[in-house]
């Protein structure tokens, strides 16, 4: 995740997005398994785990047999993944609008979950990736799909600022900040940072997802609100 955002960065609601997005509909049996399906077998691979939160992807990805660094801003969401993942991964603060605080072509694969879109200029931690990974080293990431985060009357082509609120957390809806981008915007950002798109996925719910709460997964399956890019870096 990135700063400026309560959620993330205060550590009681911290806790509370730790605690519910491990089992909730959206993020466990939405986004995780298509993010983890795309990835497909991770073993012997070094992974950066950028944008970890508390660590759900990370801890998957050490139990398949990676090796994971993990970074995050927020140092409450630092902290709650290094709780998690104890020795079995290196958990670095570190902001993905600046240089990384890593070396060129350490990395097999980056996977950067939910957490591009709280980032106004995509270039800077893309050209990042490339310059971490290995030739023909892979980023996946997931991120708002742009119908998602289109309202009536907005300007779809236009990158822009939305304010918003997330509720489950608190007693009370927490604000929330991030941006809309058309896909063309998301594509062109991937190429221009030295990438080759091999696809774009636009996720339908796990069996789970149906089985707990059918409404939201009804949902979820009826138009694509996350969006899951498949890359590969180009030579350097």
């Amino acid at each position: 995740m990135t700063g400026g955002n309560p959620l993330y960065d205060d550590p009681e609601l911290a806790a509370s997005y730790a605690r519910v997005s491990a089992s909730n509909v959206c993020n466990a049996a939405y986004e995780r398994p298509a993010v983890r399906a795309v990835l497909g077998d991770v073993h012997g691979l070094d992974v950066l785990d950028a944008g970890a939160a508390a660590g759900e992807h990370s801890a998957w990805l050490v139990a398949n047999g990676a090796r994971v660094v993990a970074l995050d801003v927020s140092e409450a969401m630092v902290r709650l993944a290094r709780e998690r993942l104890g020795g079995t991964a290196q958990v670095l603060r570190a902001d993905l609008s600046l240089p990384l605080p890593l070396p060129n072509r350490a990395f097999d694969l980056v996977v950067s979950s939910l957490t591009l879109h709280y980032v106004a200029d995509w270039l800077p931690p893309l050209r990042e990736f490339r310059r971490v990974l290995r030739p023909r080293g892979r980023l996946v990431l997931s991120t708002h799909h742009p119908s998602a985060t289109l309202e009536p009357g907005d300007d779809y082509f236009a990158l822009r600022r939305v304010d918003d609120a997330f509720g489950d957390y608190a007693a009370e809806k927490v604000p929330v900040r991030y941006y809309h981008r058309p896909l063309e915007k998301i594509v062109d950002d991937v190429v221009a940072a030295g990438f080759a798109l091999h696809a774009l996925r636009e996720p339908r719910p796990a069996p789970e997802g149906q089985r707990r709460d059918p409404a939201l997964a009804a949902k979820l399956a009826s138009r694509p609100w996350f969006l899951i890019v498949d890359a590969e870096a180009g030579p350097p």
